[in-house]
């Protein structure tokens, strides 16, 4: 590889060699944790020896999610899986100047269950290039091994301790790709968004993002989740601390058959658990949300999220799916189940947020995809604003859309986002430019 297409990178922990893609940079895969199975996260040690981030991080182990697989279909073999996947890459543009870029850390979602940081559905390149932004992608634990623990067989909550190591990693070492550590903001979709919300009631997490964007976070599904947090652990107690990953993976898989009696908190049993460290206790979330009122929010959902909500309950997807009437019990019932598990959560998030101060924006995102079975579903955000849309043509949901319209769509959503990432608000031009699919409020 020529020398033109490699950068060392200087950061505070150790040197690393960043790799030219066209019109960007990309540093792969860096460490920011390490931690064992079931132990809490500590910061990397520093290195002396460039580190080569020319390899994109591998993913907690996980079976494969099936928005992300039909878009990389080998996604699981081409990154691998690991337990010690506590990894961030960066992307940044090329000829970045003098001034500091303002930096988007995106915490991917899945469920608390599937994903990675540098999934193909999650590249990050069209945001970075026209927004000139750096974007930093975190991987994190997922399911049994990240977000079970009782504070017996493990912490609760490692998960999200992952994700703040993550920012950590960035306030000491962003500068070095050309970030600017006072426009950081966390940027987050369906469990990710959820992560979010949860950070900005975290004491250690105070300062660490200046914004956040909070896209389809199910935030009316996220208390009160004692009783099946209960069912989780009998169905795979006594938690053998050697099991091997398959075991893990089927253990995963028992806990979702289990928790299916807990009606729409059954849709996500992983999350962040209220009243362990690092969380306050349940009683006490908004105080402590509160107390984040400086991070300026832009918080919202896709305009039809009950497709999928209901899709996702058997007795409820049987009857979708059925000949004639599917239809008409789909229109009836979606509508209900958005406003229960997204709608009335995020509005009143939203007025908690300005009635302590802060700076707030309630979205809906309808794109109306053609052609599509969910929509403007639950997932329908993420082509429109992250990956190729040359490849997201083969999601199942967008078999019938052109890459043509999701890149005309993209360009007008991603410019409302980064004026925010930029500013904290969306400036009229943009706001009039998204205004066919997007409504802020």
């Amino acid at each position: 590889m020529p020398d033109s297409a490699v950068r060392r990178v200087d950061t505070a922990l150790g040197p690393v060699l960043a790799h030219r893609d066209g019109d960007l940079w990309r540093a792969r895969g860096i460490p920011y944790a390490v931690a064992e199975r079931f132990q809490r996260p500590s910061p990397v040690s520093p290195w002396r020896k460039p580190f080569d981030a020319s390899a994109p991080a591998p993913v907690s182990p996980q079976h494969a999610d099936g928005l992300m697989g039909s878009v990389s279909p080998d996604y699981l073999e081409r990154l691998g899986t690991d337990e010690q996947c506590q990894r961030v890459s960066v992307t940044w543009p090329s000829g970045t100047g003098d001034a500091p870029l303002p930096v988007v850390v995106w915490i991917h979602g899945g469920s608390y269950l599937t994903g990675g940081g540098d999934l193909d559905g999650f590249d990050p390149a069209l945001l970075v290039r026209e927004q000139r932004v750096i974007v930093v992608s975190v991987t994190y634990r997922l399911g049994l091994l990240g977000w079970l623990g009782d504070g017996d067989f493990a912490p609760a909550n490692l998960g999200l301790m992952d994700m703040i190591e993550a920012l950590r990693w960035v306030r000491t070492c962003i500068e070095g790709f050309g970030g600017d550590t006072s426009k950081v903001t966390v940027m987050g979709q369906s469990a990710g968004g959820d992560a979010i919300a949860a950070l900005m009631a975290v004491p250690e997490a105070r300062g660490l993002f200046r914004r956040a964007i909070v896209q389809s976070a199910p935030l009316g599904i996220g208390d009160r989740r004692g009783a099946m947090q209960r069912t989780m652990l009998r169905t795979v107690r006594p938690v053998d601390p050697t099991m091997s990953l398959d075991q893990v993976l089927d253990a995963n898989e028992e806990i979702y058959r289990a928790t299916r009696k807990h009606g729409l908190k059954g849709l996500m049993p992983y999350g962040p658990q209220w009243g362990r460290y690092p969380l306050p206790p349940e009683s006490k979330r908004a105080d402590a949300t509160a107390l984040a009122h400086d991070v300026d929010l832009l918080l919202g959902h896709m305009s039809d999220e009950g497709v999928l909500v209901g899709a996702a309950l058997p007795p409820l997807g049987k009857a979708f799916r059925a000949p004639v009437v599917g239809g008409a019990v789909q229109h009836a019932v979606a509508g209900s189940l958005q406003a229960a598990v997204y709608e009335k959560a995020a509005a009143h998030f939203v007025e908690e947020h300005r009635a302590a101060g802060g700076n707030a924006i309630h979205y809906v995102l309808g794109w109306k995809a053609t052609g599509s079975p969910i929509a403007d579903g639950h997932g329908m955000d993420i082509p429109v604003l992250l990956g190729d849309p040359d490849a997201w043509v083969e999601a199942d949901g967008l078999k019938h859309e052109s890459p043509d319209r999701i890149r005309r769509v993209g360009v007008a959503v991603r410019q409302a986002w980064g004026d925010f990432v930029r500013d904290g608000r969306i400036s009229r031009e943009s706001a009039d430019a998204a205004s066919e699919w997007l409504t802020l409020s």
